[in-house]
């Protein structure tokens, strides 16, 4: 106790230097994880804005281009032959009533086809679209079709303007090859809109369709910059694939080149990033000040705490490093650990104090005794349990050859534990074949294994361990991995009035020789064998079942005719 309490006194002057250090190795903890936590932050924040640029312009890509091959569908239909070419070029030369009945002349013995029944089937099955403006070369006219007007309405076509989002394409007469006019497609942004709408993550994102001139033909939550300026002033390089450094400077950008020199932009404002950026850094460092400053607050409480119930201890154990046996530690009515180190060694001296004299007078009674049946032991439960669950645990994920495997593994350590000496022979197989089984899991494609018993012997106690020995020999020595026809096969049977064991296989064999010598070391008498032998074998075997059966027990070892070795036991069934 004195060494105990000069050492606690020792000690206990470094506490402020351990704890501060502890303090400091945590707030420098603290600091580490925010630095992390925010590098990972300004990543992600940046891996964000990057996917909302590219997921927009794809998907808005997909879009457009949907619809482009459906006009461009739509243009193929009115040039795919002459007579429909020919019917085109009537619509705009002929007045509605003479252009109908020529219609009708022309298709009366084939499906009738009419410009405007067309142009009705094309809004039909395309909502989106609110407007075609068809021209024709040799017409000083164009035609303007809406779902409202589907005989379509004749202008100038040096007054026709291009506005919005459309698609053009030409009008090819695949017998001449020569362009004979083409089709203007004035489409609603409203699949494009709702398509942005859905990409909620990211409400900064912004998006334009531009012609070749530069002119905006559908923005997306274009900010006041954007919308005031024609955006052809920007471009970058003669390929008019970019935009230049200027707007770059103030937004990312994500473009591609549609069909018909068309291209269209992502963009997200960088201060709107970088604002994210700075509000996240700004509550991620916050965060870590505040959990510093609790730290260092809460240890200066706690180090004051300890230091006042440390002084009690201190004078505490000194008085009883002194003599006074019967003083005890002051027991702080707070719960930490400072009380259960305290009721601990409270605890301790009073048991000291109880037992002091049983002590001494079992030191002097057993002198010998072995101490190391004063240490707690590990419960073999624990070890079954803990298989249990690995089991169980593996017949829910579906391995139910795991399962099985460490079923019979927990019943070979439960055999080997328990503290039985003698057994019925049934059982003996039971965990034989239990061991066999694990080896065959070894070797699936190369062993194979019997046990067979007949119900006679089932009941007849024998030692425990005469049959696992021999079976863990023959996969130990004789188990020849060059075949895949491998097999160990253990019977019991009932013979006049004996029990006659065999265990059979068709291993690697022993020569006569080494049987002869095995033999003549079996027929020494039971103290050599016990002496020379080690606790398994066949030794061991011989040893145990000679005390168990006396003289009536016998055990005979011979080459069998699959060139392997049975060891055969017999004795009298009593």
């Amino acid at each position: 106790m004195k060494k105990f309490v000069k050492t606690f006194l020792k000690h206990q002057y470094n506490l402020h230097q351990i704890m501060y250090l502890y303090t400091r190795i945590l707030m420098a903890t603290v600091t580490v994880v925010a630095l992390i936590l925010l590098g990972v932050a300004l990543s992600n924040i940046k891996f964000q804005s990057n996917q909302s640029l590219l997921i927009g312009l794809y998907n808005s890509a997909d879009t457009m281009g949907d619809q482009q091959a459906e006009v461009n569908k739509f243009a193929r239909d009115l040039s795919d032959d002459p007579i429909r070419v020919a019917n085109y070029r009537d619509f705009f030369a002929m007045n509605s009533e003479d252009y109908l009945n020529k219609s009708q002349e022309e298709f009366s013995g084939q499906t009738f086809y009419y410009l405007p029944t067309v142009m009705y089937d094309f809004f039909d099955q395309n909502s989106s679209f609110q407007k075609v403006t068809l021209n024709e070369n040799s017409s000083k006219d164009s035609m303007v079709v809406t779902p409202k007007e589907i005989g379509g309405i004749r202008i100038k076509a040096n007054k026709v303007r291009a506005e919005g989002l459309y698609y053009t394409v030409p009008l090819v007469d695949k017998t001449s090859l020569s362009n004979f006019g083409s089709v203007v497609v004035n489409v609603s942004p409203q699949r494009i809109t709702q398509r942005f709408d859905k990409l909620s993550f990211n409400k900064s994102l912004q998006f334009l369709v531009l012609s070749d001139t530069g002119q905006i033909q559908y923005g997306y939550h274009l900010d006041e910059r954007l919308r005031s300026k024609k955006l052809k002033n920007y471009w970058l390089g003669q390929d008019q694939q970019f935009i230049s450094k200027d707007l770059r400077q103030s937004y990312f950008i994500k473009g591609l080149n549609m069909p018909g020199n068309r291209y269209i932009y992502t963009l997200i404002p960088k201060q709107d990033v970088y604002l994210k950026m700075i509000i996240w850094s700004a509550m991620i460092i916050g965060l870590a000040i505040a959990i510093e400053l609790f730290l260092k607050w809460s240890f200066r409480w706690v180090f004051k705490y300890y230091n006042k119930e440390l002084l009690w201890m201190t004078n505490s154990m000194t008085a009883i490093s002194n003599g006074e046996i019967n003083a005890r530690l002051h027991v702080p009515r707070q719960a930490g650990e400072i009380r259960t180190l305290a009721e601990g060694i409270n605890t301790m001296l009073d048991a000291i104090d109880k037992y002091v004299l049983q002590i001494y007078q079992l030191k002097l009674a057993q002198k010998d005794a072995n101490l190391n049946a004063l240490q707690s032991q590990i419960n073999p439960h624990f070890l079954y349990n803990t298989l249990e669950y690995i089991r169980m645990y593996a017949l829910n994920e579906g391995e139910d050859e795991l399962a099985e495997v460490v079923f019979n593994f927990g019943s070979l350590m439960r055999n080997n534990i328990s503290q039985e000496t003698n057994v019925p022979l049934e059982q003996e197989f039971d965990f034989a074949e239990k061991y066999s089984y694990l080896y065959q899991m070894r070797y699936p494609d190369q062993v194979s294994y019997q046990y067979s018993i007949a119900d006679e012997v089932k009941n007849v106690v024998v030692p425990k361990f005469i049959i696992q020995p021999l079976v863990e020999n023959y996969f130990k020595y004789g188990l020849d991995l060059t075949k895949i026809d491998n097999a160990i096969h253990v019977s019991a049977i009932k013979e006049s009035n004996e029990c006659v064991i065999k265990v059979e296989d068709n291993g690697k064999g022993m020569s006569e020789t080494a049987i002869k010598q095995l033999k003549d070391h079996l027929d020494s008498d039971i103290d050599t064998l016990m002496k020379n032998s080690k606790s398994v074998g066949i030794a061991n075997i011989q040893a145990r079942m000679q005390i168990k059966f006396n003289k009536e027990f016998d055990l005979d070892i011979y080459r069998n005719k699959y060139q392997g070795v049975t060891i055969q036991m017999s004795f009298k069934l009593r």
